[in-house]
């Protein structure tokens, strides 16, 4: 455990309050410290997340602190937070903390989804309509998201015109890994870096399964996106 001494966060993203559980709710029988990498839970998911206490260097079971948090995988965090967000502080299945994030720091972090999108985008700017431009976006796909290799994702796309402005376009694809971390690292580097025109928002869902082995592997992987400059797109590419 850190023991507290100069440390600081390199890139804070959030800021919360946390209570500390007593040891008679469940909690620690120690305190912590700031540095404190408990897990970092919510929306059904743990993550790596590291603590920089506000004003103090410990927090003993029954007290709450003020914290800093940065996140080890920022992508998967994207678009998922408001100020009041809840969320816990686990150690294995224990729960030792319960939070509320109060601040945040880094601007994509910011919840969004496809009404609140909408309801932000200056009126003046119009989404894909024709048949043109549509089926540009759908050449680009055909191009740029199939790896070259074709080992991440087949060059099988399916697309599917909804009509719905906030979620106009749905590309489903198949996956020729079962690996999470590869497809999201690879569909996310797509999408920021090649697919997306002007200005862009995405997050990421995804769902996981036991498999014969006993082996932990993807079930499917969902990134929801807007990309925006005089006119916009809103979709989603889901990769199973």
């Amino acid at each position: 455990m850190n023991d507290g001494t100069n440390f600081k966060l390199t890139n804070p993203e959030l800021e919360a309050n946390i209570y500390y559980l007593t040891t008679d709710e469940g909690g620690r029988k120690t305190h912590v410290a700031t540095g404190y990498r408990g897990q970092f839970y919510y929306d059904n998911h743990d993550w790596i997340a590291i603590q920089q206490f506000i004003d103090k260097e410990w927090c003993e079971p029954g007290e709450t602190v003020k914290v800093l948090i940065q996140t080890a995988n920022p992508n998967f965090h994207c678009g998922k937070f408001f100020i009041g967000k809840e969320f816990e502080i686990r150690e294995g299945s224990i729960v030792v903390g319960k939070g509320k994030i109060s601040k945040v720091l880094r601007q994509d972090f910011n919840y969004w989804d496809g009404e609140t999108f909408l309801k932000t985008l200056e009126k003046s700017i119009k989404p894909y309509s024709d048949y043109d431009d549509l089926s540009g976006y759908r050449i680009d796909f055909n191009e740029l998201l199939p790896d070259e290799d074709n080992k991440i994702i087949s060059n099988d796309l399916e697309f599917i015109m909804t009509g719905n402005p906030s979620k106009m376009m749905i590309i489903k694809a198949h996956a020729k890994t079962k690996n999470l971390s590869v497809v999201a690292e690879y569909v996310i580097d797509r999408w920021k870096y090649q697919l997306a025109a002007g200005n862009q928002l995405f997050k990421v869902d995804f769902a996981t399964k036991t498999n014969l082995e006993g082996e932990l592997e993807m079930d499917f992987f969902k990134l929801s996106f807007a990309s925006w400059h005089s006119i916009y797109l809103t979709g989603e590419i889901i990769v199973s």
